[in-house]
């Protein structure tokens, strides 16, 4: 069996940051990759370091660049934005064994198929987190609230090293399940993320600011387009999933900024491509009418470019 006590982290933002200091935690040695210097400094002068309902969790973890390691873990989490996927796998290359496996727990769709240019599908996952996290300074976020992880191996196959893997994300308090039916799950995290992402980065709200009959319908709507494409496209995501995790969000992440608008915030690239230009793609092919979604997707591009305000 694939030990997978090593892993890697192809990615050390927020998500990287949060997963690398819970496995950390629990006895895994913890490699993350980044291009941001400040960052690796960070992580190997501190460790990762993060803020939760439980306090402060630091773990002491390794932080390189990939041409500065020699030998990889067999085991990598991918937490790169989309648009960086192909180019950081191309960093690692010289990493990857016939042993190394990928779980790809990043936003939009279509990873497993850049994934597939470096190894073969029975040694790909995907799947959809619903932890929240926050960069708070160089290595250290904050994630308040419960979050969960759903995923399948991409040829539809458990294996002991994906077992293992889940095993040792609930050991580290994650709530990770392996989930025949991911697709849904990675839907309704489109459709979560379409919404909560695309309305806070456009408005400047935090995740409560929209708790309230404006900011409600308003997700609604692009939760119920976002569905629609979902279901015509083969997929039985669940509206009552999607609505309770939207209500748990409004009631619980309190002071939470999506990722869209942190990046707004901080001058760089969104995944609006990802997101909503993801749905908008399969929902031209298919015919269907999707005007909030559409709309929110030219307004945070044209925000790409025209520089972000504080959030009230």
């Amino acid at each position: 069996m694939e030990n997978t006590r090593s892993i890697g982290i192809l990615g050390a933002g927020a998500m990287g940051t949060l997963f690398g200091a819970r496995l950390a935690r629990i006895g895994l040695d913890v490699t993350l990759v980044d291009v941001n210097d400040e960052l690796l400094q960070a992580l190997n002068r501190d460790g990762a370091r993060c803020h939760t309902d439980e306090g402060l969790l630091q773990a002491r973890v390794h932080a390189a660049r990939a041409e500065q390691l020699t030998a990889g873990p067999a085991l990598w989490l991918v937490f790169t934005k989309s648009a960086h996927t192909r180019a950081a796998l191309q960093g690692i290359a010289h990493l990857i064994g016939p042993d190394t496996h990928f779980l790809s727990l990043q936003n939009g769709i279509g990873h497993a198929d850049v994934l597939r240019e470096m190894v073969p599908l029975e040694r790909i996952a995907v799947g959809v987190t619903t932890w929240p996290a926050r960069v708070m300074s160089p290595g250290e976020v904050s994630s308040m609230g419960q979050g969960g992880i759903r995923f399948m191996p991409c040829n539809g196959q458990r294996s002991a090293v994906f077992d293992q893997l889940a095993d040792e994300l609930n050991r580290a308090g994650m709530h990770c399940r392996i989930d025949p039916q991911v697709q849904e799950a990675i839907w309704e995290k489109l459709a979560f993320n379409a919404a909560f992402n695309g309305v806070c980065a456009v408005t400047r709200q935090t995740v409560d600011g929209l708790a309230n009959p404006q900011g409600e319908a308003l997700l609604q709507r692009v939760l119920d387009e976002v569905l629609s494409v979902a279901h015509a496209h083969g997929v039985a995501a669940s509206a009552e999933r999607v609505g309770a995790a939207v209500r748990d969000a409004l009631d619980h992440h309190r002071g939470h900024q999506p990722s869209m608008l942190q990046d707004l915030l901080a001058g760089r690239t969104t995944e609006t491509g990802a997101i909503h230009g993801a749905v908008l793609q399969v929902a031209d092919r298919l015919g269907i009418a999707v005007p909030v979604t559409r709309t929110l997707h030219a307004l945070v591009s044209l925000s790409e470019n025209a520089g972000a305000v504080a959030p009230r």
